[in-house]
């Protein structure tokens, strides 16, 4: 199968705006306020979210279109020939430090990132060599559907080769981005300020003086910022202070397409170091126990909807039958636990950060009343997912992305080496089959089928269980919700800094 994109990358993505004065003005500051405190500014360090803190000063190899196509950046074209991906690039860039941006650092960047291990989209990838200057030829270990639609984000984010070699990239980012990080004005643990890059290859798409990445993980602190005038915007989950945006003059919440579901993994799923947790009907008692209408409403205040499965309606892999799967039963949930011999319950460790302590509070009574203890540690913000990974843990609670592939179900909850599954649990026969007849087929129309059927299986198994899904929220100021300029790509958490213009 052969696939080819040529030209220059698309000006995309749902226009949410409001801007005094003219777009043509430029010039301007933009100041987003991030809910994910940064813990690096290392794109192939990135565990969890905070994505935002890398978009002003690294490019993708590719970009998104409004309909979640794949569009050029980096890239220029590519194809896609079995095993084998051949990507064209862009002749007329440097990185900010002044290095060449050729094959050659590009090879540098994917090989490294793969070397780190933490980007899982990088892990099928046996080898990248450089053709020619301007040509990079990638040859996959196993199939790989989703890897194009990875390179619009972390995995496709080029560092300079002179950068690789800093041990302290983690606070001195390099990329081809339309701006630099500004370390000096920068305030740990605050603010992150990126000014424009002098030498960018696509001046014209330069249109702030100055970019500012407020680190807010406070709701109430960041609802204040917003309001007050201190950020023009800010991504939000649903929660209280996401509620009343809309309701308070001056503030819109935005919708952005895609959306996110919340769910608790159990990692230790073979009982390791709670027995309980090996039993699937103690594990299909806690699906029966959580409340998901009465959590829609306490908690996420109306913004979300109960969650069955990975998918929400509308996307190519959504199981129609799942909806309602584990309809809220008490009676059912008790007698699951009387038949697996935990009728008294049992206790364990979630791990939390603090935007996600209310969920885990609510959830925390749900199954209070089928006599299980769940103990909420707290854990540096930003290390949720770092800890997600390891043994610290016999559960833990994450957010899945719904406009991501269906591929990531195995890279990151069932294979035995999945990111996800730190206790290294094989797949079943069943699971393990459907996964690869799932990745092997071409088109969504030919996959469609076996992640319907692993999404069922997913749920007779029941380790990954959903709760809520919500769209991706946006809480942006007056002055710049009719903005032509300011722009957001489907199921993304930051806006399209490219081309965005302020006239403040």
């Amino acid at each position: 199968m052969k696939n080819w994109v040529k030209g220059s990358i698309l000006a995309v993505m749902l226009a949410v705006g409001g801007f005094a004065g003219t777009a043509e003005a430029g010039g301007g500051e933009f100041k987003f306020a991030e809910e994910v405190k940064l813990i690096s500014l290392d794109p192939q360090q990135i565990a969890g979210g905070g994505i935002s803190y890398l978009r002003p000063v690294y490019e993708t190899l590719l970009a998104r279109t409004p309909e979640d196509g794949i569009a050029p950046l980096l890239a220029t074209g590519y194809e896609v020939d079995g095993l084998t991906v051949t990507l064209t690039l862009r002749e007329d860039v440097k990185f900010s430090d002044g290095e060449r941006f050729d094959a050659k650092a590009v090879v540098a960047s994917l090989m490294r990132g793969k070397e780190v291990g933490i980007l899982t989209a990088l892990k099928p990838i046996e080898k990248a060599e450089a053709v020619d200057d301007f040509t990079v030829k990638i040859t996959l270990a196993s199939p790989a559907p989703s890897l194009l639609s990875d390179f619009t984000s972390a995995p496709g984010m080029i560092i300079s080769p002179k950068a690789l070699e800093d041990p302290a990239l983690d606070r001195n980012p390099v990329g081809t981005g339309p701006y630099v990080y500004n370390k000096e004005e920068s305030r740990e643990g605050e603010v992150r300020v990126y000014t424009p890059n002098p030498d960018y290859w696509d001046p014209d798409m330069i249109g702030l003086d100055r970019v500012e990445i407020w680190e807010m993980p406070d709701n109430t602190a960041r609802f204040n910022a917003l309001k007050t005038g201190q950020v023009d915007a800010g991504i939000w989950l649903a929660n209280p202070q996401s509620a009343i945006i809309d309701k308070t003059p001056g503030l819109k919440l935005v919708q952005n397409g895609g959306g996110v579901s919340y769910f608790i993994s159990i990692l230790d799923r073979e009982g390791t170091k709670v027995p309980a947790f090996g039993d699937v009907r103690v594990r299909q008692a806690i699906y029966y126990a959580i409340d998901r209408d009465a959590y829609v409403q306490a908690v996420d205040f109306g913004l979300s909807v109960p969650a069955f499965q990975p998918y929400p309606k509308g996307t190519w892999p959504h199981e129609p039958s799942l909806e309602g799967r584990y309809t809220y039963d008490l009676v059912k949930a008790r007698a699951l636990m009387k038949e697996a011999g935990y009728e008294e319950g049992f206790e364990f460790d979630m791990p939390s950060i603090p935007i996600f302590q209310p969920r885990l509070e609510a959830l925390q009574g749900f199954l209070r009343d089928i006599n299980i203890t769940m103990n909420i540690v707290p854990v540096e913000p930003g290390t949720l997912a770092r800890r997600s990974r390891t043994t610290d843990f016999p559960a833990t609670n994450l957010v899945w992305n719904g406009a991501r592939d269906p591929h990531y179900l195995t890279l990151w909850a069932t294979a035995e080496n999945a990111a996800f599954n730190p206790f290294k649990v094989k797949p079943s026969e069943t699971m393990a089959k459907l996964s690869k007849e799932g990745v092997e087929a071409v088109g969504p129309e030919a996959r469609a089928p076996f992640y319907r059927d692993m999404a069922k299986e997913l749920a007779d198994e029941a380790y990954m269980i959903f709760i809520s899904a919500t769209p991706v929220l946006f809480g942006v100021r007056e002055e710049v919700i009719n903005n032509p300029t300011l722009k957001y790509r489907p199921g993304e958490d930051t806006v399209y800094l490219r081309g965005l213009k302020m006239d403040n």
